[in-house]
């Protein structure tokens, strides 16, 4: 990339003046944020568990009926998701 760059724009700086000429040229590898150390790499939370909580007396087949009865009912995903988080 560097090589890319230079070869491009040529290795000479006497068109910049001298005080441009002193400093080193400074060469973007990655991008990221303007004004910030961040690249944004955002992930998901895993729980540390994958097993049902012990207070979730509900067997999994319970749970599909359930989701398949509001469903039915017109409910959109989310609601069903706000539905069973609320309920259970």
């Amino acid at each position: 990339l560097l090589s890319t760059l230079r070869s491009h724009f040529g290795s000479s700086q006497s068109h910049f003046g001298s005080e441009c000429a002193k400093q080193p040229a400074r060469l973007v590898e990655t991008m990221g944020r303007m004004y910030g150390k961040g690249k944004g790499i955002a992930t998901s939370a895993i729980p540390y568990r994958r097993s049902a909580p012990t207070w979730l007396k509900m067997k999994p087949d319970d749970v599909c009926d359930h989701i398949c009865k509001l469903a039915k009912k017109g409910l959109t995903p989310s609601q069903i998701g706000v539905t069973l988080r609320d309920s259970f």
